[in-house]
Order: C-alpha cells, then sequence, then structure tokens
C-alpha cells in the first residue's frame, strides 16, 4: 500500500526528497490559518519526556501513510483521499446521503466499493495509532490540497475546514484525551513534491500530523 502512494517519488534526487519533506525553514507565499489549541489532559508530576522520542512503533493498519523520522519529532503523513470526499472539506458520506440528493451514480459506486465504511475504518485505525502515544505528547494538525482546477481562495477554504473538522474529531476521541492537538491550514502553499505532474499533485494532497513531545 505504501508502493502505491509513492510511486513515482524515487525520481527525484535524495537531496530534493529529505529537504522536501520538512517544512523547516520554508517560506510560504501564504500565512497558513492558525486554529485553537486543544489541550491534552494533565499527567502526574515525574512523567518526564524523552529529549528524542523514538515514533518507530506508529503503526495505522489499512491506511496509505508514511512516517517521517525527525530528531525529537515525527511528521504521519496521509493521503487526504483515505478520510476526505475528494477536493470537498467532508469525511466521506454515505451512499443513502447521495442517494437522497439524486446523484445515483455516485451512491452506486460508493455503495458497490462501501467509500464510507472504509473510510470510518480507516479513521478509528489512526485514532488506534495516535492512542498509543504517551502522554504529554502535541501533534499538530496540518491539512494541505493541491487541485490546479480550483482557485486558491476555494483551495484554502477547504483546507481550513478541515483543519478544523480533524481537530474537533480526533478531541473528542476519549482514547487520545492524553494527547495535546493544534491544527494549521496551508491551502496548497507547501507542496513537498512538485506540481506539474498529477500523480505528485495527488501525494501532495496530504493531511500531516506532525508528533512532538513537550519539553
Amino acid at each position: 500500500m505504501r508502493n502505491r502512494f509513492f510511486k513515482g517519488a524515487f525520481i527525484l534526487t535524495g537531496f530534493l526528497l529529505v529537504a522536501a519533506c520538512s517544512d523547516k525553514g520554508k517560506e510560504i507565499e501564504t500565512k497558513p490559518v492558525e486554529l485553537p489549541i486543544i489541550k491534552g489532559n494533565e499527567v502526574e508530576v515525574g512523567n518526564k519526556p524523552l529529549i528524542e522520542a523514538n515514533y518507530q512503533h506508529i503503526v495505522i493498519k489499512n491506511v496509505s501513510y508514511k512516517l517521517i523520522h525527525e530528531k525529537d519529532s515525527a511528521i504521519i503523513r496521509i493521503l487526504d483521499t483515505e478520510i476526505f470526499d475528494i477536493n470537498t472539506p467532508d469525511f466521506y458520506k454515505t451512499a443513502e446521503y447521495y442517494e437522497q440528493i439524486g446523484d445515483n451514480k455516485t451512491a452506486s459506486y460508493y455503495r458497490h466499493q462501501k467509500v464510507y465504511e472504509k473510510a470510518v475504518k480507516k479513521f478509528s485505525n489512526i485514532v488506534e495509532a495516535l492512542a498509543t502515544l504517551p502522554a504529554k505528547t502535541s501533534i499538530e494538525i496540518q491539512a494541505h490540497l493541491h487541485n490546479m482546477d480550483a482557485p486558491s481562495e476555494k483551495i484554502n477554504e477547504i483546507t481550513e475546514a478541515r483543519a478544523k473538522k480533524l481537530l474537533e474529531r480526533f478531541s473528542n476521541e476519549e482514547k487520545l484525551s492524553h494527547i495535546s492537538f493544534s491544527a494549521k491550514s496551508f491551502g496548497d502553499t507547501a507542496p513537498v513534491y512538485p506540481n506539474n505532474d498529477v500523480e505528485f499533485r495527488i501525494n501532495n494532497s496530504r493531511i500531516d500530523l506532525v508528533v512532538t513531545r513537550e519539553k
């Protein structure tokens, strides 16, 4: 599954891939939209975080993602289409929803492919993986979308809505109550691959979960 996610990326040089995988120090044209920070529960005194965290244990079943390790943080990079309807701010809806609005073609496809059920399971698997993180973990949700056919204003609107929805969903998960969440919307300002290729644009449309430990 990971091979599908990164098909085509190996044509880049090692230097470009390493540089592109990190947003640190990268200037962007549009300032990201800052969203409210939701703090996790307090933990008992003496539970000191590691200076250099190890995130090797993070495994998300049946989800297309990449785990990028840095010195004391990690980026969980997930294709947006794993949980979001294509080029919309919405999570996948049921086939019945599309039937009710008269879109029988989409309803038939979603029912046949079990799109809604798969997306719900994938989100659940993401929650299960994040739940294994220790107390005093912070996660910044970063939403990105790259669609050449949509104006930047519309793209910014979609990524801001996605970031807010994920922030709310994660913050309402009891299993994740020990984690502090925040969120940013980047629109199309921070691609990790050149935007001149359809498959690269698909990989640029993503949700980055930046995981760090409080020091």
